[in-house]
């Protein structure tokens, strides 16, 4: 039957409509995989608001594509196995920046490819691999500096760290140095937090925030005209 078919779908995607879901399931089933077969429609156009009462009857091949169509999704599941300097390519992707803090299994493989690595990432002719004795950094070409409030208020954030904090005071950091830096503004803790994290300017130790090496690069002034930068 088309129409609980069709509202059993529309029970578990509720943002399409119920027209719209009987031509995916038509243009799927019936038009693409055959696994759907139209009976002899007697009453109103598929288009119309109204269902036909029976209109889909199963094709006998239906559970052996079904099996199949499951194979594949459980397949695509399975993560390929990747080598060590893909793994690490990974998380200089996901994270930008790597440490022996952050990563201490994949950092004695980065050091001893790091030649190799960072010659794949040239090769993008976008990203540029930056490698210190205790931190290598991925960066964007691309990517422009940013003079948002919530930018350099995490470049203070991160100048005020020393040797690091309690991760339960970050927040009441953060509000401090808004405070100071923006007294008449309004500044999201989140977004400052974003702001710590995108641009690799803290790492995660246990309970514990400490600045990364690449925070001595920065500094927040005010300019000419009493603006922070």
């Amino acid at each position: 039957m088309a129409e609980k078919i069709v509202r059993q779908v529309r029970s578990e995607v509720i943002n399409l409509g119920e027209k719209e879901i009987y031509r995916l399931i038509t243009r799927l089933f019936v038009d693409r995989l055959g696994l759907l077969t139209p009976d002899q429609i007697d009453g109103p156009l598929p288009d119309q608001t109204e269902f036909v009462t029976e209109y889909w009857d199963v094709s006998p091949d239906f559970t052996a594509v079904a099996k199949c169509l499951v194979d594949a999704l459980i397949a695509e599941q399975t993560p390929p196995q990747l080598t060590q300097s893909q793994q690490v390519n990974r998380e200089l992707l996901l994270h930008r920046y790597m440490s022996p803090d952050t990563a201490p299994a994949l950092w004695p493989v980065l050091v001893a490819n790091k030649h190799a690595i960072a010659a794949q990432w040239t090769e993008l002719q976008r990203f540029v691999l930056e490698c210190g004795n205790d931190y290598a950094l991925l960066l964007d070409s691309q990517r422009q500096q940013s003079a948002a409030m919530p930018y350099v208020t995490a470049l203070a954030v991160a100048n005020s760290l020393g040797v690091g904090i309690p991760a339960v005071d970050l927040n009441g950091r953060i509000h401090q140095i808004a405070q100071q830096l923006y007294p008449h503004k309004d500044i999201s803790v989140s977004d400052v937090k974003t702001a710590l994290s995108d641009n690799a300017l803290i790492q995660h130790q246990q309970n514990f925030i400490s600045p990364t090496p690449l925070v001595q690069r920065f500094a927040v002034r005010t300019d000419d005209e009493g603006d922070w930068q």
